[in-house]
């Protein structure tokens, strides 16, 4: 199939129509043209058949007589006769006067008309019904020759510049497409180049604040996007790789260990203990994984929830980890909440939050949890007497698998995802994380979120 060029597709209609218009503007003003140059011609009769009209004195003897030239009449040569209304005979007529039946034209009862003549050619006549001094006619006539000279002269001229005004304006056109194309082809050229592997192609910015400069800059916003979409995708994959390291090696050394010579029963059994935890531990990783990469396809999928219900179903759900290590949890603050928003998304969010606490808290420590309503703003905060988080370990705490040094302890179960699921949600819904801390005594997380007062229920 042949390609199809746009500047082609443009110049070929734009011609196209530029041609339709100069055909149909050049019509209307040729007619509008030739009327004003006929309609001169006959006021320039009117006053020839006035001037004869004041100034005629018929003959005393029926005879004709000659009418003599105007030096000053403002079209010549000019024609005239004067017909009587019985005979239709001539009465006068002018020395100019030339051999032409005009007696003939009065008979179409027009007052003014224009007359082809195979001797003279084209000829303009007015017609004027007199009642005194003569009960007659008054006929004045002028050939029109030059007129059509000027008219086909002028014609001629529109046929030669209309095609070079088509062709300058075709010209322009074409060096603007050229300007406006130029950053369209540099997109084009980016995109075909661009590969996975090769996402540092940026286009330089336009400098006229126009669409294509907007265009411009969503194409290089996109190629960012996508430039940390894969760096994110390439520092997943190393985490991952770098998390299911530890204990496919714990697995294999364990099992090849086992494998080398003939063990008891016991030995066997604390193997394969050893190899199920492991085994858990992977299982775990893999579902917070799918929870991570789940949240991007949870976007437009909102409806009305009471948060303060889900909130008691996932503390009800968590309270066996929290019985576990004899942790008590209050409810510190808590009003009746609705929000239009994703369920799946406010579950992750209070799931994670509140594991976490249970998870770093002391053994018999408390959990204190909060959900109210401030200043259009929708918090959940939670407050456990844990381990707490170093100052310069806080801004890390929402990277994938980012766990601080404390905190890496393989009887602590986790990956480090839970606060990066977190703040991905939030990022969807609309949302903030902040994390309070102080060392060896526990940590306060605030998460705000927009409220949604469609739907709120009042208070």
């Amino acid at each position: 199939m042949n390609k199809e060029n746009l500047k082609t597709i443009v110049l070929w209609w734009l011609g196209t129509f530029i041609a339709l218009i100069l055909i149909i503007f050049n019509t209307i003003f040729y007619q509008m043209l030739k009327y004003s140059f006929y309609n001169k011609i006959k006021n320039s009769l009117v006053l020839v058949s006035n001037n004869v009209k004041d100034n005629f004195t018929p003959p005393s003897i029926n005879k004709v007589v000659t009418i003599p030239p105007r030096l000053d009449y403002p079209i010549s040569p000019v024609m005239i006769s004067v017909f009587g209304a019985k005979n239709m005979h001539i009465i006068a007529k002018s020395v100019t006067f030339m051999d032409i039946n005009l007696g003939n034209y009065i008979k179409t009862n027009q007052e003014f008309l224009i007359a082809h003549n195979k001797k003279y050619g084209k000829i303009a006549i007015h017609i004027t019904k007199i009642i005194a001094p003569v009960k007659g006619y008054i006929v004045v006539a002028t050939p029109v020759y030059r007129v059509d000279l000027k008219l086909q002269d002028i014609f001629i001229k529109m046929i030669i510049l209309n095609p070079i005004l088509l062709i300058l304006l075709l010209l322009g056109t074409n060096m603007i497409l050229d300007r406006v194309l130029n950053p369209i082809r540099e997109i084009t050229k980016a995109a075909n180049e661009i590969s996975v592997g090769d996402l540092d192609r940026i286009i330089p910015i336009p400098s006229q604040n126009d669409e294509i400069k907007e265009l411009v800059l969503s194409f290089n916003s996109m190629v960012i996007r996508l430039r940390n979409g894969i760096d994110m995708i390439h520092r997943f994959n190393s985490d991952v790789s770098h998390e299911l390291r530890t204990p496919l090696t714990v697995l294999k050394g364990e099992m090849e260990l086992a494998l080398r010579k003939d063990r008891d029963k016991e030995y066997y059994k604390n193997v394969l203990k050893s190899s199920l935890k492991e085994i858990d531990y992977m299982v775990d990783m893999v579902e917070e994984m799918l929870m991570f990469s789940k949240i991007d396809s949870e976007v437009e999928q909102k409806e009305n929830i009471n948060l303060d219900e889900l909130l008691l179903k996932v503390v009800s759900k968590l309270s066996f980890k929290a019985k576990y290590k004899n942790l008590k949890i209050e409810f510190e603050k808590t009003e009746p909440i609705e929000i239009k928003s994703n369920p799946f998304l406010i579950n992750a969010i209070f799931i994670n939050i509140i594991d976490n606490a249970i998870k770093y808290s002391k053994e018999s420590g408390v959990i204190k949890i909060s959900l109210y309503k401030d200043d259009g703003n929708i918090i959940f905060e939670v407050m456990d007497t844990g381990i707490g988080i170093k100052k310069e370990d806080l801004k890390y705490l929402t990277d994938r698998f980012y766990r601080s040094d404390i905190s890496r302890n393989r009887d602590i179960k986790g990956f480090g995802l839970g606060l990066s699921i977190v703040q991905k949600a939030l990022d969807t819904i609309g949302g903030k994380i902040k994390f309070d801390s102080i060392l060896g005594k526990g940590t306060i997380v605030t998460i705000k979120i927009k409220n949604n007062k469609k739907g709120q229920k009042n208070e």
